[in-house]
């Protein structure tokens, strides 16, 4: 005989197993809900970062005519390499360069916008009409590096999976609090310019 008021024992699994099928569902959509936001705060706004670099000709070697050039010749170039560094960020994202490693040396840096495409002469000492495309058009804003004084120190340490990742270039960004990392795999090297 069933005592009075007590629901019968096929109603009290399915209640439990319907309270505990909404507590499952609601974990799982609180889990993916953390998640997307997690993603979505850790997601880089840096689309691409594009490095160049330029050689300068000396017109005459150092030490003057008729010196030797080349292996035990003892001349070098006096000039410095110019760089040309890109970095497409995520439209309308604010963000500021602090500095820029460079082959191990680190620079100071800050930020112009520039318009997409960027374009130069192929080279800038003979005009023929032949450009280089440095970055594409894009929706998205960009950003030339203005390196700010010569190397001093080296930069910062990496972790170990940045480690991994071969790059020649890294520009340091922030966006707010958020700090972020623009890498350059290579340097590409442009046609080089004659010195006047």
């Amino acid at each position: 005989m069933k005592a009075m008021g007590m629901p019968p024992a096929g109603l009290k699994a399915s209640v439990a197993a319907a309270t505990a099928g909404r507590i499952v569902t609601t974990v799982v959509a609180v889990a993916v809900a953390l998640a997307l936001a997690n993603t979505a705060i850790a997601q880089s706004p840096v689309k691409e970062t594009l490095a160049y670099s330029r050689e300068t000709i000396p017109g005459i070697p150092p030490g003057g005519p008729g010196t030797s050039r080349g292996p035990g010749g003892g001349s070098q170039n006096p000039f410095l390499p110019s760089y040309f560094i890109y970095v497409v960020i995520a439209k309308g994202t604010p963000i500021v360069a602090t500095e820029v490693c460079i082959r191990g040396k680190l620079l100071a840096a800050t930020l112009k916008k520039v318009e997409s495409p960027v374009v130069v002469e192929h080279d800038p000492g003979l005009s023929t009409g032949e450009k280089v495309t440095l970055v594409k058009k894009t929706t998205d804003d960009v950003y030339q590096v203005e390196l700010l004084k010569a190397p001093a120190t080296a930069c910062k340490e990496e972790s170990e999976e940045e480690k991994k990742q071969p790059h020649e270039v890294t520009v340091y960004l922030q966006s707010g609090e958020a700090k972020w990392r623009g890498r350059a795999e290579r340097i590409v090297l442009l046609h080089p310019a004659r010195a006047m």
